[in-house]
This record gives structure tokens, sequence and C-alpha cells, in this order.
């Protein structure tokens, strides 16, 4: 039987995170390869806590994998959960994540939340032996910009993300990488149509090959060549447009997929009450 032992992630340096990042996530259903400059940026805008995320190793000193904890006021976000290979269906995994509870709870936290991709059945069972339990689903989708529906000759801006704020606060919940906390740690902008009682109808979005939608705001009026319209000009240049997270009550999710945009993975929303 393995003896384990755990510690806090301070005192690791940027690129031995991102190696224990790619070997703890290494064959999963959507691994991302951590560059040491990606882990820092996940790290900051996603207000991982060195103090309080999980380093699992066994009496070797073999690194067996980790647990990543943001934090915000009193809530925790599990920001990234693996076992590497050679210890997976070991038990080491229940093992981490009681651990990863028992830390959370300790240092005051309220609550702890997080993903889980809905095809990882496996993870899900664990995550809900140790007490979780599932508050809703999210869905990517995707589109390419040349498959965008033509859009209606409108006036279409760009603002200040402040002057969206009311709209953006009061519509449905985000999830944890899409909060206010997060848009406003990174370079993002607000693409919008202005209805006729100068409210806004428009997107959050940050750039890259493919724009990421990281918020969104439509009125019940806002036709679908108006909105077909506003995502032409969010996604400019870029290959197409790809929305993550949004949540299963959100009214956008129907007008996301009546313009073609398609599914390419959903997850569970997870929350645990310490």
């Amino acid at each position: 039987m393995h003896t384990y032992r755990f510690s806090h992630a301070l005192g690791y340096t940027l690129e031995q995170m991102s190696e224990m990042h790619n070997a703890s996530f290494q064959g999963y259903f959507m691994p991302v390869e951590m560059m040491p400059e990606m882990t820092a940026d996940f790290w900051r805008i996603n207000a991982i806590d060195a103090l309080r995320s999980v380093v699992m190793h066994d009496e070797a000193g073999t690194f067996v994998g980790m647990a990543r904890m943001g934090t915000r006021g009193k809530r925790g976000w599990c920001g990234g959960f693996g076992i590497v290979p050679a210890f997976r269906g070991s038990g080491a995994s229940r093992l981490l994540a009681e651990q990863m509870v028992r830390v959370a709870r300790a240092s005051g936290l309220a609550t702890l939340q997080l993903e889980v991709l809905t095809q990882n059945e496996r993870a899900r069972r664990l995550y809900e032996r140790v007490g979780f339990t599932v508050t809703r689903r999210l869905f990517g989708l995707e589109i390419a910009s040349a498959a965008l529906p033509a859009g209606a000759p409108v006036h279409v801006e760009r603002v200040a993300i402040e002057a969206v704020l009311p709209q953006f606060l009061g519509s449905v919940h985000p999830c944890w990488e899409c909060e206010l906390a997060t848009i406003l740690t990174i370079p993002a902008e607000a693409v919008v149509i202005r209805g006729s009682d100068g409210q806004f109808n428009g997107v959050i979005v940050q750039r890259g090959q493919r724009v990421s939608i990281l918020a969104s705001f439509f009125s019940s009026e806002l036709a679908d060549a108006d909105l077909a319209a506003l995502l032409h000009q969010a996604a400019g240049e870029a290959s197409g447009l790809v929305v993550f997270n949004e949540p299963e009550e959100s009214p956008c999710l129907a007008r996301y997929r009546a313009l073609g945009f398609s599914e390419f993975f959903s997850q569970y929303e997870m929350l645990l009450t310490l």
C-alpha cells in the first residue's frame, strides 16, 4: 500500500508547476499543455492560492498529483485536479480530493466549486463521494467566422467594459472563469448594439486566433440578423468564435445554437458547502 504526503504549492517555480500540470493531465479528455507563461497567467487570472493548493507525492518523493485552488472571499474553486497516469486507479485520487476539501474547510472557506467534463463520469462520482453536488451544466460552443449568417446593416460599437457592467452584472451568474473578477484582469473588450431604449446588446470578448466570448447580454427584441452582424464585428479577422461555459439556464444558449454554433464540450458545475 502506498503512503502519501501532502504539501502546499508555495515555493515551486513556474517551470515546476507547469511540469506538474502536464504530468497530472496527461491523457485527459481535453489535455492542455502548460508553459510557464501560461501557468503564471492562469494563476493570476483565476486567483489561485498557493497555500490552499494541494501537491501530492508518494513516500519515495514521486509526484502523484495536484489540486489547484482559487479563492475569492469565502468562495473556493478547484482550478485543476489531476493524478499522473501511473497512480490512477490506486485510490490516490480519493485521498487527494479528501485533502483538498480538508484544506478548504480548515482555511475558512464557506464553499468550494469545480467543473468536470460530462463524459468524465469517474471523476464526477469521485467528487460526489467527497460531498459535491451538481448544480448545473455549462456548454462550450463554436463556429467558424465564415459560417456565421449574413448580418443586417446595423451600427455596431466597441465600448469600454465599464459601460456594460450594469447589464453584465444583471445577467445569468457566470462560471468562475467568466466572472467579473476574471474579466477585469485580461485584455477584453465589449462589442455592442444600442437598443432604442439606450440599453446595450453585446458581448465581452478576448481576442486570439479565435475570439472567445466571455459574456453575452441580448434582449429578446434583438433580431437574429442583428445578432449575426454583432458577432461578425466581434470576430473581425479571427478564424472563428468560441463560447466557453455558457450556463444551461442562459437565454443566450438558444440564440447561439440558432445561428449555427455547435457544441464541442459540456461539463457539470459542482458545489460543496463546507
